[in-house]
């Protein structure tokens, strides 16, 4: 932030040194053609520079300020992902629990007789509708998670397209006002 205060100051010294200088050559002695002339070439010169530093300014104060919010979206993108690997994580963990129940059920089912047999069977049955509802999560949740990743790449090629901008405006500055 320092550093767009910068063309402002700048901005008010030379305006200051350029009328400075005008009204010291005016009093020391009667402006000739020649002398003239140059001094209207050096305002001239002045207030480019001047244009060119103040507009500068704001086209590096706007591109911060985009820098800034494309920060915020690549951060809240990659929170959502965040969030999006820990469901998913969570999802596959369910599976496999529900996966190793159907498990112990076939086997208590293959020990078993009779009715109980046919309550471990139905209960095979529920764990299996169980495990296909967490597979359809499961690739959802991957799906979300492809999604937020191209996001977050998006968001963050935006954020470096801005910052690179900056660096060269930042370049394109006098050396006097860039340092």
């Amino acid at each position: 932030m320092r550093r767009l205060l910068r063309p402002k100051v700048l901005i008010i010294v030379l305006t200051l040194v350029g009328v400075g200088g005008i009204v010291f050559a005016q009093g020391t002695r009667p402006p000739d053609g020649s002398t003239q002339d140059a001094l209207i070439a050096e305002v001239r010169a002045l207030r480019a520079e001047i244009h060119q530093v103040a507009g500068t300014g704001i086209r590096m104060q706007l591109l911060v300020a985009r820098l800034q919010l494309q920060e915020q979206r690549v951060f809240t993108v990659a929170r959502q992902l965040t969030d999006a690997q820990n469901a998913l994580a969570s999802s596959r963990a369910r599976l496999a629990g529900e996966q190793a129940r159907v498990r112990q059920l076939e086997e208590a089912a293959s020990r078993a007789t009779g009715q109980s047999r046919m309550t471990f069977q139905q209960a095979i049955v529920e764990a299996a509708t169980q495990i296909e509802q967490q597979q359809r999560q499961e690739l959802d949740l991957r799906a979300r998670e492809t999604e937020l990743l191209r996001s977050v790449n998006d968001a963050q090629a935006r954020w470096m397209d801005f910052n690179n901008r900056l660096d060269a405006l930042e370049q394109s500055l006098p050396a006097s006002v860039g340092h």
